[in-house]
């Protein structure tokens, strides 16, 4: 019996596979379409497909020192390929509305941002610890692509919020979380992410920079 228990007991915890797949899914299409519309060649396009869509989970296995799941598992490498196709042949639809795939990017944010808090929730680890590893979680991919693509990574360069959103939704995941709101949790975080990407690109939002942390600045911004 306490073998048994012993055996119970050492069995790494694991996410939902629909949204840890789902994830992987959707990263791997936003991928391959970037990829794609930057004139990739075809082994390119699944690079890149690859790294947005596994890129942030195995930074998050890292992190959380347990098996890389997409490596040990041949489900997300499937995944992954079937989905580098499927991007290589509708991505161009994806980028006619460029809101379409501005959302899509904000919606793989969120999911990963799950995939990243709800994970290291699932081993122990503390609160402040399972924002980390979930913002971590949900750019770790996008900066793998753009160094990849020759780009300087989002988190390096002033524009609309991108990894910001990652740490705030990472935050409000957390709150719900630790209320056992787990599905309000998960289904409210890919919203709050694509609702603030909405804002950020409509009103011009902009990652804010370490200066407007100065009550001055503040001040001024508000009577401006």
């Amino acid at each position: 019996m306490h073998g048994i228990i012993a055996g119970i007991a050492t069995v790494p915890p694991q996410l939902p596979p629909v949204i840890d797949l789902g994830a992987v899914a959707l990263g791997a299409v936003y991928g391959a379409t970037l990829a794609a519309s930057r004139k990739a060649p075809l082994i390119g396009v699944l690079i890149i497909s690859v790294m947005m869509g596994v890129g942030g989970s195995i930074m998050r296995d890292i992190l959380l020192h347990t098996d890389i799941n997409v490596l040990v598992h041949g489900r997300y490498m499937i995944t992954v390929m079937i989905s580098a196709l499927v991007g290589s042949l509708i991505g161009h639809r994806l980028l006619q509305p460029l809101w379409l795939i501005l959302m899509l990017d904000a919606i793989v944010m969120g999911m990963f941002v799950i995939v990243g808090t709800e994970k290291a929730f699932l081993f122990g680890m503390p609160t402040a610890s399972s924002i980390f590893i979930g913002t971590v979680a949900a750019i770790g991919g996008g900066i793998f692509s753009d160094v990849l693509m020759g780009q300087q990574p989002d988190i390096m360069t002033r524009g609309p919020w991108n990894a910001s959103i990652a740490l705030v939704c990472a935050a409000w995941f957390t709150i719900f979380a630790n209320a056992n709101m787990i599905t309000f949790a998960e289904i409210s975080t890919v919203i709050l992410a694509t609702g603030i990407k909405g804002m950020a690109l409509w009103r011009g939002w902009e990652a804010p920079m370490p200066e407007h942390l100065r009550p001055t600045e503040w001040i001024r911004r508000t009577r401006g």
